[in-house]
């Protein structure tokens, strides 16, 4: 096995783990400010890449896929059904309409390209739930910054693959998630409970 093969089979080992961390707090902690359709493109993405994993001959990023899609789909059900299958109706929608037509008419490497812009759009709702949402305690941070990580990972995996639409995807994903991470990181209580003991009040 290659140095890059090995990279890809870690980021989709570890992808599962950081998704299993999120469900766990999901059905523990609760689902204050989890986002149904950003989880609900989640999942419906999921559709590319095993389509794509399965073209370019990659386990690694078929596996990646078909571990955490049931994971994304209970994060989803502990939101509830109610709400989260109109989201996953729109998500379908949004990935066929944005990614799947332009990957069928212009090619593998265009849909590669065209789902960093569903990467962003699919974060835009989390970081909505994030500045409105009464509480976000339900949203880990951890999980957020050690999926940029893991994202860093395939990056490393398809810039090797030369695979340009796909590492764009990457490059866009990981600065959203950055977003995320750091809005989470402000609107958690308990983190400005520390950042008020080291700096005082005024600081928070």
């Amino acid at each position: 096995m290659s140095v890059v093969t090995a990279i890809g089979w870690i980021g989709a080992i570890s992808g599962a783990v950081m998704t299993y961390v999120q469900f766990r707090r999901a059905k523990l902690v609760g689902v204050d400010g989890i986002s149904p359709l950003t989880w609900s493109l989640f999942l419906a993405m999921g559709i590319f890449w095993v389509a794509y994993g399965i073209h370019l001959g990659s386990a690694c990023m078929v596996a990646g896929t078909v571990l955490v899609a049931p994971l994304q789909a209970g994060v989803l059900l502990e939101i509830g059904l109610g709400e989260s299958w109109k989201s996953f109706l729109i998500a379908l929608g949004v990935v066929l309409v944005t990614i799947l037509v332009p990957t069928a008419l212009f090619g593998w490497n265009i849909g590669a390209a065209c789902i960093g812009i569903i990467m962003i759009a699919t974060r835009v709702p989390q970081i909505v739930d994030l500045i409105v949402a009464p509480s976000v305690e339900g949203v880990s941070v951890m999980s957020w910054a050690l999926s940029s990580v893991n994202l860093g990972l395939w990056l490393y995996y398809y810039v090797d693959n030369h695979d340009s639409g796909a590492a764009l995807s990457m490059v866009a994903t990981i600065i959203t998630n950055l977003v995320i991470t750091g809005l989470t990181l402000r609107r958690h209580e308990h983190v400005k409970a520390v950042l008020r003991r080291w700096w005082g009040s005024e600081a928070v």
